[in-house]
């Protein structure tokens, strides 16, 4: 590239005027520039290429430089003719070396002489010499003059300039430069790829799974995706024919992050199954692979271990008491009083007073006693109906007429209840859909309406239900 080159028309006939001034005047001689130190020469025969990557060279911009005279009475100048290699603005990367190599014409009237110097003249040095050695050139040829440099570490837009200088240190003609660009470092963008979700291990706590015994499935959840897997289920199964039961809580993970979930599990039966769990299970996260959510387990489930049964006697609760079609008391009565109002008897019961009742356990014997009374309305108010209820926490005025949902007796004399009444298949049938809960009852007189002229009440003391059972 260039900054200087002849406008030669114009300077010519300037330079013949100078002459003839000169010519008619005290002589003046050239103060000479000292001459730096010269390396060794590297003139350009053959064009080396850059290993870099190059732009399109832009056309410059010719401006004429002026011709020196030189102390035998010709001219000095020099010429850009063209950039043999490394075009303006070519990119390199910090530290690369490269050679840059100029086309010059002798565009003076003198011989360029045998000591004559390419020099640095301003700019960038880029890591290259100061000066390059010229052989010598006749008026009118041209020369390609090589230099060798390296590129600066930092990013940024580098140019060094040159010029040509005769052997006294005089310079002329064009300045010609090397301009290069060092880029900026490229940092990747980085687009995380999506989430992947695997269950790495599926056990269960219990070392010996049994029926009716308690455990947990322990599932390791990892998240070998690249992205955070967010507020995600996962759920398990006994066997492929079943539903999945969902674990509570949901997960999240990060990139390469485990953990640990479990959820709890009865088996209601002994027997090989063949279990599975899923991650993901409701299918609201994006992954890499949707085909590696899932785990099996096979699990051999023994039988209970033989338990002696367990036999204890409930008394009623304080839930326990009676009522009218006007309000409620606490005492345990059936029948008329004397001002003709009816009265009816609820007995409570509290299942989850017998150590380890579920719903899986064995009703071996109950027997409901009734024969700790006071008072027989037989004959004239009788049967004494024992009604299944559910009246919940208290009883009220609307319990009195309330459906029952079955009824456990219809008892026609005293004979009928002095006896233990087996309920064993209601008390099973309650456990199986109820578990451990209350067991309730009505006693009622079918002739409790008939007015104070039939006035009569049976009281209850205190009724037990007997329970045998296997928990």
């Amino acid at each position: 590239m260039i900054i200087n080159t002849k406008h030669r028309s114009m300077w010519l006939a300037m330079g013949f005027l100078l002459l003839t001034i000169l010519a008619c005047s005290t002589s003046q001689e050239t103060t000479p520039t000292p001459a730096p130190t010269p390396t060794t020469a590297q003139v350009a025969e053959n064009n080396p290429t850059p290993t870099a990557t190059t732009n399109a060279p832009a056309t410059p911009t010719v401006t004429v430089a002026p011709d020196v005279t030189a102390e035998s009475g010709c001219t000095l100048n020099a010429s850009y003719v063209a950039d043999v290699t490394i075009p303006d603005d070519t990119q390199f990367a910090p530290g690369a070396a490269f050679v840059k190599t100029w086309r010059l014409r002798n565009s003076g009237s003198c011989e360029w002489e045998t000591g004559s110097q390419l020099v640095f003249s301003s700019g960038d040095p880029l890591g290259g010499p100061t000066v390059v050695s010229v052989p010598a050139l006749a008026p009118g040829s041209t020369l390609d003059i090589s230099v060798n440099f390296v590129a600066p570490n930092a990013p940024g837009t580098y140019r060094s300039t040159w010029q040509m200088q005769s052997p006294e240190g005089t310079r002329y003609g064009s300045q010609i430069y090397a301009q290069i660009i060092v880029p900026a470092p490229v940092t990747p963008t980085f687009t995380p790829g999506p989430a992947d979700l695997v269950i790495t291990n599926l056990v269960v706590d219990a070392a010996n799974p049994q029926k009716g015994a308690p455990l947990h499935i322990v599932a390791t959840i990892r998240n070998q995706g690249n992205s955070v897997a967010a507020n995600f289920h996962w759920a398990w199964r006994m066997v492929s024919s079943k539903q999945y039961i969902e674990a509570p809580d949901t997960l999240t993970l990060g990139p390469g992050e485990e953990t640990t979930a479990q959820l709890e599990f009865t088996f209601n039966s002994q027997g090989n199954y063949t279990t599975d769990a899923v991650v993901d299970s409701r299918t609201e996260i994006a992954e890499s692979d949707e085909g590696n959510n899932g785990r099996q387990l096979a699990l051999s489930v023994s039988a209970a271990p033989s338990v002696e049964p367990t036999t204890l006697t409930l008394h009623r609760t304080a839930r326990s008491g009676e009522a009218t079609t006007e309000g409620r008391g606490t005492r345990l009565r059936a029948g008329i009083n004397s001002a003709g109002k009816g009265f009816r008897a609820f007995l409570d019961f509290d299942l989850a007073e017998l150590p380890g009742l579920g719903d899986q356990a064995q009703i071996l014997d109950a027997d409901l006693n009734l024969h700790n009374y006071s008072g027989d309305c037989f004959e004239f108010l009788g049967p004494l109906h024992i009604h299944h209820v559910n009246y919940g926490g208290q009883i009220n005025s609307g319990d009195y007429n309330s459906g029952p949902q079955s009824t456990v007796l219809s008892a026609a004399s005293s004979a009928d209840i002095f006896n233990p009444l087996d309920i064993t298949a209601r008390i099973q049938g309650f456990v199986e859909h109820e578990g451990a809960g209350h067991y309730q009852l009505r006693l009622q007189l079918k002739g409790d309406n008939l007015g104070k002229a039939y006035a009569c009440l049976m009281e209850w003391s205190d009724a037990t239900l007997i329970v045998k059972y296997k928990p």
